[in-house]
């Protein structure tokens, strides 16, 4: 019994993980932001929503993210000009 609670509790714990690292985030699907671009990043490390989300929040100039899953990057905005429909593509706006 205790080794089914502590699968169940780990299990709860990690799918929270998950949406947390996008919770301070306006998240838009099949959205692709422009604005003022600080970095852009394309180690398998930020080839994830979460991943790119991180790199977001770890850094105080970005504004927003934008994950191109079919080019495998994760570009951090300092600004947000414009929005444009774009598949494949997450972005996150800082709220």
């Amino acid at each position: 019994m205790f080794k089914l609670n502590s699968l169940i509790a780990i299990f709860a714990f990690s799918i929270f993980a998950v949406e947390a690292d996008t919770l301070n985030f306006e998240m838009k699907e099949d959205i692709s932001l422009s604005g003022k671009i600080a970095t852009v990043k394309t180690s398998s490390k930020y080839k994830s929503v979460a991943g790119c989300a991180a790199l977001c929040e770890s850094k105080n100039s970005c504004a927003a993210f934008v994950l191109n899953a079919k080019a495998g990057s994760c570009s951090i905005l300092k600004t947000v000009t414009k929005e444009s429909a774009k598949k494949g593509s997450t972005s996150g706006i800082k709220s």
